[in-house]
C-alpha cells in the first residue's frame, strides 16, 4: 500500500489504519465476551488477528521513515498483511456463521488463495497497482458461492454486513488500482481514502461477527 516516496507522502499517510488498530483491540473484548464458547473465541480472534495484523504493518510501514532496503522490504510486509486480514475476516466469519463441509472448503480455498497471493507479491512486487489489486478481489470474494450457508448461519442482518463490507473493501481496492480520486495529495489522498475504506469494511465485518455471536 505505498506509491509516494517518503518526502512526499501525504500528511495522514498512516495515521487511519494506527487510530483503526487502537479502536479494533478496545472494541475486541465485545467479541469474547459475546462468544459462547472455546471455538467462537477461536473464529473471533482470527478476525482480530488479521485485520490487526494488516493495520499494524501498514501503520509502521508508513509512519517510519525506512532506509530503501529496509523500506523494500516493508513494502512486501505491507502487501502480504493485506491478505492477513482477508484470510482472518474469511476465518472468523465462515467459522462462526458455516459449518461442515462447506465452511472446510471455503477456509481451504481461502486458505490456499492467501499463500498464492503472498507468494506473488513477493515475487512481483513492482507490478501496476491495477494489477496488485486483482489478487485480493479474487480471494476477497470467494465467498460468493457460499452466502446461502452464510445466511442460515447468521440470518439476513449479519448477511448484509459482510456483504457490506465486501463492498466498501472493493470501492477501497478500486480507488487503489486506479490511483483516483487524487483528492488533496499533501494531506489526504486516494490512497488515505482506500485506507478507509478498509475501516469501513473492517468495522461492518466485526458488526457482522457480534451479530451471528448474539
Amino acid at each position: 500500500m505505498e506509491e509516494q516516496t517518503v518526502l512526499t507522502k501525504p500528511l495522514l499517510r498512516g495515521w487511519l489504519h494506527l487510530g483503526g488498530l487502537i479502536v479494533l483491540l478496545a472494541c475486541s473484548p465485545i467479541l469474547i465476551v459475546l462468544a459462547e464458547n472455546g471455538a467462537d473465541i477461536a473464529w473471533s480472534l482470527c478476525f482480530v488477528g488479521g485485520v490487526a495484523a494488516m493495520m499494524l504493518t501498514s501503520a509502521l510501514f508508513h509512519r517510519v521513515n525506512w532506509q530503501p532496503r529496509a523500506r523494500r522490504a516493508w513494502r512486501r510486509a505491507d502487501h502480504s498483511a493485506i491478505f492477513a486480514a482477508i484470510a482472518g475476516s474469511y476465518f472468523g466469519l465462515a467459522g462462526i456463521t458455516m459449518h461442515g463441509t462447506a465452511r472446510t472448503v471455503l477456509l481451504v480455498v481461502v486458505a490456499t488463495g492467501t499463500v498464492v497471493g503472498v507468494t506473488i507479491r513477493q515475487l512481483a512486487l513492482d507490478t501496476p497497482k491495477w494489477v496488485a489489486t486483482l489478487p485480493y478481489l479474487v480471494v476477497g470474494w470467494a465467498a460468493v458461492a457460499f452466502i446461502p450457508q452464510m445466511y442460515r448461519g447468521g440470518g439476513l442482518a449479519c448477511l448484509l454486513f459482510i456483504l457490506g463490507g465486501g463492498l466498501a473493501y472493493t470501492v477501497g481496492a478500486i480507488f487503489y488500482g486506479t490511483k483516483r480520486p487524487k483528492l488533496w495529495p499533501k494531506v489526504f489522498g486516494y490512497h488515505e481514502l482506500f485506507h478507509a475504506f478498509t475501516l469501513v469494511g473492517a468495522s461492518l465485518h466485526f458488526t457482522a461477527i457480534a451479530l451471528a455471536l448474539r
